[in-house]
């Protein structure tokens, strides 16, 4: 899209051709092919040899059939049948190549879509956005229409040029030997065009449909799977599957609908060709009676119109499928249109330097909210390098929407997030990634080992710096007593772990690296008593040298902070050192 943008911009001398426009399905599409389209160009010219040998071959018939008939030597006969045969060996192993290079690119625009899409459901949406939505639909969305459009193009997109170039040669085959015949059945086609593009619109639509309905159904799967531990002892498995059951008879019910548009064109495939034998055989005896034509040419004109069957049913049930593939391209169009304008303002250019050692955080005058309702309204506190603020509110008081902020996950409608005195904005995900990490209550654990867990797949972090930060957290104990150690699998396939175990996984995951400013976003909410010990020793250690917020409903972990913040509905309330605040505490309790 952006790409198209600056074109445009740059405006190159004289008039630029007309191409599909970026948010549609159709300009979708060519963006994704113009990377491999020289790939793709080979494929059409390999394919496009199969198609000359596939129209030559009936012609070598016709010499076949007029030299039997003239008493020709058999000599001449067989070098014309093995001219035939050589022909059809050319045909088919090109057909051949041409499937394998199609398939090939096919894939390679499903998985440069799938990226995208990845990239925009992860990295450039709201983050709101994509928690307020199912897994299971966000997958769908993704992996699901990224594999329609590999599927469309590998299996039906360059056999359907090839089978239209195939009906276009006979055509224009039997309209050079028997205009009349060819004037009819060009009028056809033009008719069963007309019929099968109102049809295709129709088609699509249904199918756009479907797909969304398909998504949220997935969703609402992954919903029912993860709530399996809520709904078996209410007694409420069966409403799950019940509910699942009525939503894919509706799906059914519109896939369906669009299925019918989609094969509507075979019956006016077969009308076609029946019409289309009727007047290439009347006009073609006509002609043979008055001696214009040979018998050699009437057989050619029955195996071109024979040679047009094939590929007009292959197109019907091909024209379905592409039907489905310009749906999915609609929708991923739209998404992609959309996070291109939702997108946060991409970093400059020249990245602002950040101060070496601890980093201060500002907030000045922060209002944000989601929708209308403001979440934060006019807040604003500072954190000098090196300090600690503690950040508590009751569930709703805007805790996390200040961890969004603060990370670039949301961007302030008023004021101001400074980071080291750089706006939060202006940084590039690059010196995120060096200076600010996150302990984040939902850290995820990948299925992979103990050491891939901790590091994030970084090989170059050596396992003394994996064993030192798992000491400091109290946990290399528990590590070492597993069977494989650090290459111990857990997660999805591997060893469960406790809600503690994981935890201090995240810890050690966000400890790994020297950071300079740390978020812990109620990092201890899951810790047992013992272990939330830990895990405020481990504390006082870190924020001797590095700028340390900790967002909590907790206060266990708040005894070493510096200062503590108090939140209610959006609004700081108070800021007061450590030590008051736990007096004011105390003296309420």
């Amino acid at each position: 899209m952006n790409g198209s943008r600056l074109d445009k911009a740059n405006g190159a001398a004289g008039p630029a051709p007309r191409r599909p426009g970026p948010g549609t399905g159709a300009g979708l599409l060519w963006r994704e092919i113009r990377p491999v389209r020289g790939a793709a160009s080979v494929a059409l010219l390999v394919l496009m040899v199969s198609v000359v040998a596939t129209l030559a071959g009936p012609l070598l018939v016709q010499v076949f059939v007029d030299r039997a008939t003239d008493g020709a030597a058999q000599g001449a006969l067989v070098s014309v049948s093995l001219g035939y045969l050589a022909l059809a060996v050319v045909a088919g192993s090109t057909r051949v190549a041409a499937s394998y290079l199609g398939v090939r690119c096919g894939w390679q625009v499903a998985d440069s879509l799938r990226t995208k899409l990845l990239r925009r459901a992860t990295a450039d949406s709201p983050i709101l956005e994509i928690e307020g939505r199912p897994v299971g639909e966000v997958l769908e969305k993704v992996e699901g229409n990224a594999d329609v459009v590999g599927k469309s193009i590998a299996e039906s997109g360059f056999r359907l040029v090839g089978n239209i170039a195939v009906a276009a040669g006979a055509l224009s085959f039997v309209f050079l030997v028997v205009p009349a015949a060819g004037f009819g059945m060009t009028a056809l086609v033009a008719l069963v065009c007309v019929v099968l593009n109102r049809l295709s619109r129709v088609a699509v639509g249904r199918w756009e449909q479907a797909r969304n309905q398909q998504a949220e159904l997935f969703g609402f799967i992954g919903d029912s799977l993860n709530a399996r531990d809520d709904l078996l002892p209410l007694g409420e498995s069966a409403w799950a599957a019940t509910r699942m059951s009525q939503d894919l008879n509706d799906l059914y019910k519109i896939e369906g609908r669009a299925y019918i548009y989609g094969r509507a064109f075979w019956p006016l495939t077969q009308l076609f060709i029946a019409l289309s034998f009727g007047l290439g055989f009347g006009f073609g005896l006509q002609r043979l009676q008055h001696g214009v034509i040979s018998i050699g040419t009437l057989t050619v004109i029955y195996l071109y119109i024979d040679l047009l069957q094939k590929p007009l049913e292959e197109v019907s049930s091909q024209a379905g499928q592409m039907q489905q593939m310009m749906a999915v391209l609609g929708l991923a169009a739209r998404t992609l249109d959309l996070g291109d304008q939702t997108r946060l303002p991409a970093p400059r250019i020249e990245q602002v330097p950040l101060p070496q050692g601890p980093l201060s955080v500002q907030f000045q005058g922060v209002t944000f909210g989601y929708g209308d309702e403001p979440v934060l309204r006019g807040v604003s506190f500072d954190v000098a390098a090196g300090s600690s603020l503690g950040i508590v509110g009751r569930t709703g008081a805007g805790k996390s929407t200040v961890v969004n902020l603060l990370c670039g996950l949301a961007r302030p409608q008023e004021g101001r997030v400074l980071i080291g005195g750089v706006d939060a904005c202006e940084l590039s995900p690059e010196q995120f990634a060096r200076r600010v990490t996150v302990m984040s209550q939902r850290a995820h654990v990948f299925g992979a080992s103990v050491r891939e867990n901790v590091t994030l797949f970084d090989d170059q972090i050596p396992d003394e710096r994996v064993w030192e930060v798992l000491e400091r957290l109290n946990a290399a104990g528990w590590v070492r007593a597993l069977a494989g150690g650090l290459d111990t699998p857990i997660g999805a396939g591997g060893r469960g772990l406790s809600e503690g175990e994981l935890q201090l996984l995240a810890g050690a995951r966000a400890l790994i690296r020297p950071y300079s400013l740390l978020v812990v976003d109620e990092g201890a909410s899951r810790l047992d008593p013992e272990t939330e010990r830990s895990w405020s020793a481990l504390l006082d250690t870190v924020m001797r040298d590095r700028t340390v917020i900790i967002v909590e409903h907790r206060w266990g972990t708040l005894h070493s902070v510096d200062d503590v913040l108090f939140m209610d509905n959006g609004q700081v309330q108070d800021l007061l050192p450590a030590a008051e605040a736990v007096r004011l505490r105390e003296a309420v309790r």
